[in-house]
């Protein structure tokens, strides 16, 4: 584990270099806040502008950190297009005192309800007596969607919710209580497929708020909502059968071996890459189906801190409608779940929120050993 001295050091110059490519222009999408540490740091490093010629048609979408890469750890530069070696070469000579420099790419984060979605994995058939498992598919009643049920939680008084995306289940806060919520998401719903069944109702929402973030703090921004169970019963707390929702979450580390059963992905493997710093913007676009009169329309950018990526092992590690499953580390007592699944964009890299922020803003815990065996 990297001390908190490391670990500020290695922001720093991850800010700075975040800085000056906001500074030169060529950083895609996303500001710095105005007030802040991020100008103070930009001194602490000193940059050759001849770096920048390597960006200028290939834009940074993002910066990590990722305190596990060697001594001192190492910053990470995201463009949409892969540097070229001489690029890359060009970058790392122009910046001086910044460490070690990974290079990887990464696509900006657009939920919309529009883009195709990839088929659902099949269902589990066996083992759960019947009951609907986490990592299955899931929507609101009355949109054509399909995301991910991530895990079962519990709050003080010990009712039972379904733990999802804000955009999934939620409406991007736009869903009102009491809205059905549907297993197989509407999306999945069709002849020889699974009938649909209530899971549960819509209960609440997290922050899901569009905004410059030197207005709108992202850092209180949560994509998660959560439904009541309305048999609970019906449903287990197994993740497609795979494995059963840890007891514990925990903090995301980087370089560490994850995992998710998703929607559409079923379940995949990969490692947290980095953390991004600085707030980290993600393109909203949904229609909520109120009644026949009304409708809520969501679209705009919303700013989030902090944001994890994580890089698929062989191949995508979540693709459209995997949003919402949860992301474990560790195996059998040790693991632990890390955060859920908000956005992937069918390369390899997903990108994951912290699991524990969202259960505190909840007041909510995970539940396990939940319907995991067993006729009902």
């Amino acid at each position: 584990m990297a001390s908190d001295r490391k670990i500020r050091a290695l922001r720093e110059r991850a800010l700075s270099v975040r800085a000056w490519a906001e500074r030169n222009r060529l950083l895609q999408a996303g500001r710095l806040p105005i007030a802040g540490g991020p100008a103070m740091a930009v001194a602490t490093v000193a940059f050759a502008e001849s770096a920048a010629t390597a960006f200028i048609r290939k834009p940074i979408v993002a910066v990590g950190m990722n305190p596990g890469r060697g001594a001192d750890g190492a910053v990470v530069i995201y463009t949409a297009r892969p540097l070229t070696l001489a690029e890359s070469a060009q970058v790392a000579e122009g910046f001086r005192d910044t460490g070690e420099l990974l290079f990887r790419v990464a696509k900006p984060p657009v939920l919309d309800a529009a883009l195709p979605a990839a088929l659902a994995a099949p269902l589990p058939r066996a083992g759960l007596g019947g009951r609907y498992p986490c990592g299955s598919s899931v929507s609101l009643g009355n949109v054509r969607e399909a995301g991910t049920l991530g895990c079962l939680v519990r709050d003080g008084e010990g009712v039972l919710y379904g733990l999802s995306a804000n955009h999934v289940t939620g409406g991007c806060s736009n869903a009102r209580p009491g809205a059905p919520i549907v297993g197989p998401g509407i999306k999945d719903v069709g002849a020889g497929l699974p009938d649909p069944r209530t899971l549960g109702h819509h209960a609440r929402a997290l922050a899901l708020v569009p905004g410059d973030p030197a207005s709108v703090a992202p850092g209180r921004n949560r994509d998660a909502a959560v439904f009541r169970l309305l048999d609970p019963e019906a449903l287990s707390s197994s993740q497609g059968g795979h494995h059963d929702t840890p007891e514990e979450a925990a903090d995301p580390v980087e370089e560490e071996a994850v995992e998710k059963v998703g929607r559409s992905t079923g379940l995949t493997r990969g490692v947290i890459e980095s953390q991004i710093v600085g707030p980290f913007p993600v393109s909203y676009r949904t229609t909520i189906f109120h009644s026949a009169e009304e409708d809520a329309e969501f679209r705009g950018q919303v700013f989030f801190d902090p944001v994890y990526v994580v890089r698929g092992e062989d191949g995508p590690f979540a693709l459209a409608g995997d949003s919402g499953a949860l992301v474990t580390a560790g195996t059998g007592t040790a693991r632990r779940a890390v955060g859920i699944v908000f956005s992937g964009r069918g390369a390899e890299e997903s990108y994951m929120l912290p699991l524990k922020p969202i259960l505190d803003d909840l007041g909510m815990t995970l539940v396990s050993g939940h319907g995991t065996g067993g006729a009902r």
